[in-house]
């Protein structure tokens, strides 16, 4: 179910999970659709530019750039 929409940003909540979709905007643009914690998904809430922090950290784990 989704519980927030704004500028691209989205928040799903599935099976008391939250989860931030979100779509990086590059050339080449690509949906990412990650598990957040609810502390994480309030803070979108407030402000929808926090998730591109989310977004950048889960791509640096990913990425094995930070553990």
């Amino acid at each position: 179910m989704m519980i927030f929409d704004e500028r691209g940003v989205q928040i799903l909540k599935r099976d008391g999970t939250y989860y931030l979709g979100i779509e990086d905007g590059g050339h080449m643009s690509r949906y990412w659709e990650f598990e957040i914690t609810k502390e994480d998904a309030e803070s979108v809430m407030r402000d929808a530019s926090y998730s591109t922090k989310l977004l950048l950290d889960y791509q640096n784990k990913l990425w094995g750039l930070v553990k």
